[in-house]
């Protein structure tokens, strides 16, 4: 019995050292700097192109063509039809959701946030995995974050996007005038508002879901996304009370807001007053319970936010709240905002670059006016980041736009219901004045 104890033993503690060396070569190379990229005529092994898969060689930089190219690609859904009403859905940086899609399977998530029978296209962002690129790091494996900032820039991302229809009308994948329809939300539905300005005269519709516009917001004394206080009061009060005791972390405020884009802000409320309470023991619980989920959890979400696969999404999150960071200084309830409070932390080193002057903010300066197309925007009642009153202010701005404002809670663009589904298909095939899209306007589900 003993030798059998024994040997359990070391096959118990063999397992933990294959686990544990195979977890650290995985941190290391997750951690590596890239070192080289998909060089011309070649393909990622496991997403060989084939007619939903296309490759496509794009400038490095669209201002300095002598500095060469990178293999880039595009994916066409399942149901795609040449030649059919084409939607581009972007999604800025939850666009890592796009690379390595292999087979149908993969497409289900972006089927949920606009429809199967939708013909769309989903588009890799340079800068984000696996596209990599090498020249933004030096030999030490330090960003450059003024060479970052310009390669993996939304200005140049527009022009890839630009790059891609261009290549489908060559391929006779769009329809005869070479137009595209455009669907995104959150930092995606600025992009698409970045795009339209660039290069509005080659779309013909657009919907956009819970999204802001920090120009617009910047004209208007607001800031980006919405502070704590006016989407939960009574929440932000406690903050703010532990805020003023020093009783505060980025843990919480990183959880509080992973919580508040779900549209929980009872929970929210709970996990603070538990927090406020020292023999609040079920609500310690509850705080100690979400923070256990991964992606609640700030010392793990911090640390994937220091590789190199993530530097595009600093370098986005800081053209979208640079302005507002640089300015923030709490002095109120009113003016807590949770996502700030914790991307303090993941954008310091922005930060620190931008007072010694390596940085600047990025400028949105965006044409809406000129933009001739029709346009819809969605807005959720409650949501967390944007709301109706940005969304009103984007309608405004855009000549021939139409708002529709849900009731709900959630910060959330991608599984939709039966009814919104509905409304995308008759917006995409009919426009938004169609009898088709004011039958969903007509319901009781729309607040307007």
């Amino acid at each position: 019995m003993k030798i059998i104890r024994r040997k359990l033993f070391w096959i118990a503690m063999a397992i933990v050292f294959l686990t544990g060396g195979y977890a650290w070569h995985e941190y290391r190379a997750f951690m590596s700097v890239p070192t080289a990229r998909l060089t011309a005529g070649n393909y990622y092994p496991e997403m060989p192109p084939d007619e939903h898969h296309y490759y496509i060689q794009l400038p490095i930089d669209h201002d300095d063509p002598s500095l060469g190219t990178f293999i880039g690609f595009y994916l066409l859904s399942p149901s795609f039809k040449a030649g059919s009403n084409v939607v581009f859905k972007l999604y800025d940086n939850q666009q890592e959701a796009v690379g390595m899609i292999r087979d149908y399977k993969d497409f289900e998530i972006f089927d949920q946030g606009i429809g199967k029978d939708i013909s769309y296209v989903l588009i890799g962002n340079r800068g984000v995995s696996p596209t990599l690129f090498p020249e933004v790091f030096d030999k030490n494996g330090n960003a450059d974050y003024a060479l970052a900032l310009k390669l993996y820039g939304s200005d140049e991302q527009i022009e890839d996007i630009e790059n891609v229809r261009l290549d489908m009308v060559k391929r006779g994948l769009l329809p005869k005038d070479g137009k595209i329809i455009l669907h995104g939300g959150s930092g995606g539905g600025v992009l698409i508002q970045q795009y339209l300005s660039k290069h509005g005269q080659h779309v013909s519709r657009v919907l956009m879901e819970s999204t802001g516009a920090p120009d617009i917001a910047q004209a208007n004394q607001l800031t980006f996304t919405k502070s704590f206080y006016s989407s939960n009061r009574e929440a932000a009060e406690i903050y703010y009370k532990l805020y003023q005791e020093g009783d505060t972390n980025t843990s919480l405020a990183w959880l509080l807001f992973k919580v508040g884009l779900e549209g929980q802000p009872q929970l929210q409320t709970r996990i603070l007053k538990g927090k406020d309470n020292t023999w609040d023991l079920p609500g310690k619980f509850l705080y100690a319970k979400n923070w256990l989920k991964l992606s609640n959890n700030f010392p793990l979400i911090s640390m994937i936010f220091r590789s190199p696969v993530e530097l595009e999404v600093k370098v986005r999150m800081w053209e979208l709240l640079g302005y507002d960071l640089v300015n923030y200084n709490p002095s109120s309830a009113e003016e807590i905002n949770l996502l700030y409070e914790s991307s303090r932390i993941f954008l310091s080193e922005f930060q620190d670059a931008y007072k010694t002057g390596q940085i600047p903010i990025y400028d949105f300066n965006i044409n809406r006016s000129d933009f001739n197309g029709e346009v819809m925007v969605w807005a959720n009642s409650g949501d967390q980041d944007f709301g109706p009153q940005i969304a009103e202010l984007i309608t405004a701005a855009y000549p021939h736009a139409r708002l529709a404002v849900f009731e709900e809670n959630a910060h959330r663009v991608q599984k939709k219901s039966a009814y919104q589904l509905n409304l995308i298909k008759s917006f995409i095939e009919t426009g938004p004045n169609s009898p088709e899209t004011q039958k969903c306007f007509d319901e009781d589900i729309l607040m307007k």
